[in-house]
């Protein structure tokens, strides 16, 4: 630059630039379903379904496997086209040249059905055309180039220039190294200045890089251990909807898109564990729903706010005649109207034995207000901090004063209040006495669903409503006057009145964007929920990990109708992957969930966590004596953070307890 001027460097000559290649299938592609083979099952249900031939569906999967061997072993390069697979397939069925035909296309018209993008992928593809321009694909594989070249136009990844090399049609494939040969030759690279990305540890890393090409081991399509569990099998051929299932799982999980270990480990959980349960659930919900001839489902907050966002995806897809509304509720704002006909459920309210109970509390659960009250209260407990811990006695002492003969009537026009506010709000949001309406819930008790009832109706005479649960343990007197029917309790029971934990953690998976209704007042003609604060947990968090649900719902719709799963055993394959993650969860997964604040009081003023930081000697203390527990410990969760095989044999003797009747631990 002999005269000063700036001039830009010349771009290298393209022989120079890097070479970037792509793995084709679980790299940048994959299928809806789990496993490759798991297609061919499916191919042999619609050939019986459209006539094509009748073969039973697992019967054809593996005469379809066994082609494929048969045209390899007959192969020189041992690579194969498909027209070569169904040559020997043909010949092992004794179909004659039209069926061959009709069933090659049946497979390739399935092939393209479900095929999906990698999101992942996509974004690697990017970068490496930023940094080196045009990009090519290798593969091992016997469908013809045309369709897959389609299908990577159509995801956005395969652009003018760019080279797709198929080994069923190079007679070579990466394991052996020559399709990386045939793609050094064609594209005039070498093996020094060129990186590959794939999935398989052989053919995509082993052997490029023995080549001395740089590689990229791309794993993330490679499904978890929840996700084989949920296909059922690793080695066999499984029924497609099994591999929908965890097909979809998988999709899910690759949706996601986190800046840290936290936030993947939470996408990850919501798409592979909550995701399925809930989706099943709401799937059950509204099938059932819509037998009984139920018009409306409420869908109660703050638990139900996912179920419903849930159904409102599912009605989008599938349409059907049940209203879903959000009704904003807390056992708080509805409680007494049973309470009352019942001294113990009464006594209850002042006085539970929670870990934690407050003297605001036990006034906010019977609807009165320190402030409020015309009476004095008992010089020790006025004097006490009225948001701190009442030890038991004081808790029963407390509850003898304020239910006192004297002093019931006051407990009973502040029940009647808020009873007759509760029925104004639900009158105004659509719920009136003897229409064939839902309700939708976690669970446990079904003590919002009693209430209901007598503010529907009278405490006498309740209004008969149906509920929906997640799970329920035996309910509380006086029970409810319409039927309680609970998910797991019907397709495969949780332990939930063993092992609390269960309850926490799937309030913990199904918890709200927004704080516990704690009352409701009336506002330009409606009726507007008051709202605490959310309390000590991340709003961003819940909403990352309910998107991360309705991710594993879309994609359990794409599939769900193709070939719907029994009903029994789709529930069975769900519930079983929660409990492994309730029963076996990693550290990491027990230092995220076993420390997530949650609280159990209808009036939420104290939160705890599942899990604590214990060392042995405390691990020790906490099994000798429950008061040193964390409030509905989660055993599994502690035992992942350490001292595994002191919690284990504990929880072992706990459940032999149980079996044999002792419950004193």
């Amino acid at each position: 630059m002999t005269d000063g001027s700036f001039q830009p460097e010349a771009s290298p000559e393209p022989a120079n630039r890097p070479t970037r290649t792509f793995d084709v299938f679980d790299t940048v592609l994959t299928r809806a379903f789990a496993h490759p083979r798991d297609v061919f099952v499916y191919i042999g249900h619609e050939l019986q379904a459209r006539g094509v031939a009748v073969v039973e569906p697992f019967a054809f999967g593996h005469a379809r496997w066994d082609a494929e061997h048969a045209a390899r072993a007959k192969s020189p390069w041992t690579e194969v086209l498909l027209d070569d697979i169904y040559r020997e397939l043909g010949a092992a069925l004794s179909w004659n040249a039209d069926t061959i035909a009709a069933a090659r296309a049946v497979e390739m018209e399935i092939e393209n059905r479900f095929i999906r993008g990698i999101p992942a992928g996509r974004v690697a593809v990017t970068e490496a055309r930023e940094e080196s321009g045009n990009v090519a694909y290798l593969s091992d594989m016997y469908l013809p180039s045309p369709l897959i070249r389609a299908w990577l136009v159509r995801e956005g990844v395969f652009l003018d220039g760019d080279h797709l090399l198929i080994s069923g049609e190079e007679r070579g494939n990466k394991s052996s190294g020559a399709l990386f040969a045939t793609a050094r030759e064609k594209l005039g690279v070498d093996y020094a200045n060129w990186r590959h990305v794939g999935d398989n540890d052989f053919a995509d890393v082993a052997k490029p890089r023995s080549l001395g090409i740089e590689v990229r081991h791309f794993t993330d399509t490679h499904l978890t251990p929840r996700e084989w569990s949920a296909r059922g099998t690793r080695d066999e051929f499984t029924s497609p909807w099994r591999s929908f299932l965890a097909g979809a799982m998988r999709l899910a999980r690759l949706d996601g898109v986190a800046s840290d270990p936290r936030e993947s480990l939470l996408w990850n959980t919501g798409a592979t564990v909550a995701g399925p349960l809930f989706a099943g659930f709401v799937r059950w919900v509204l099938d059932d729903a819509e037998r009984k001839g139920i018009k409306r489902l409420y869908f109660l907050a703050r638990d139900g706010q996912i179920f419903w966002r849930i159904a409102q995806a599912m009605q989008h897809a599938r349409p059907n005649p049940i209203e879903c509304r959000y009704l904003y509720a807390s056992r708080l704002v509805f409680a007494g109207s049973a309470e009352l006909a019942s001294p113990e459920a009464l006594r209850w309210l002042a006085a539970p034995d929670g870990h934690f109970h407050s003297l605001r509390q036990a006034l906010w659960q019977l609807g009165l207000e320190q402030s409020s009250i015309s009476l004095s209260l008992p010089p020790d407990l006025a004097r006490h901090d009225p948001d701190s811990n009442l030890t038991p006695d004081e808790r029963h002492r407390l509850a003898d004063w304020l239910l006192e003969p004297s002093r019931r009537h006051l407990v009973e026009e502040a029940m009647s209040r808020r009873a007759g506010r509760a029925r104004a709000y639900l009158e105004a949001s659509g719920l009136h006495p003897g229409e064939p309406v839902g309700l939708v819930d976690t669970g446990w008790l079904g003590s919002i669903q009693r209430n209901l009832e007598r503010i529907l109706g009278r405490p006498e005479q309740p209004c008969p409503l149906t509920g929906y649960y997640l799970g329920l343990m035996p309910p509380a007197s006086p029970q409810p006057a319409g039927p309680m029917l609970g998910y797991t309790n019907r397709f495969a029971p949780l332990p939930i009145v063993r092992e609390e934990s269960h309850k926490v953690l799937i309030e913990l998976m199904s918890q709200s964007d927004h704080g516990q209704v704690i009352g409701l007042e009336p506002k330009d003609g409606d009726w507007v929920p008051w709202l605490n604060p959310p309390g000590p947990v991340n709003v961003e968090e819940i909403r990352l990990f309910q998107d991360a649900v309705l991710a594993f719902t879309a994609r359990h719709l794409e599939t769900a109708d193709v070939l719907p799963a029994p009903e029994d055993e789709f529930a069975r394959a769900i519930i079983a992957t929660y409990r492994n993650f309730h029963d076996h969860p990693s550290r990491a997964e027990a230092e995220l969930f076993g420390f997530m604040p949650h609280a159990d009081q209808l009036f939420e003023q104290h939160h705890a966590h599942l899990c604590g930081n214990l060392s042995w000697r405390e691990t020790l203390s906490a099994i000798l004596n429950y008061r040193r527990r964390p409030p509905h410990w989660w055993i599994p969760g502690q035992a992942a953070l350490g001292n595994a095989w002191t919690l284990r044999a504990f929880r072992a003797l706990k459940a032999w307890r149980w079996k044999i009747g002792g419950r004193s631990m």
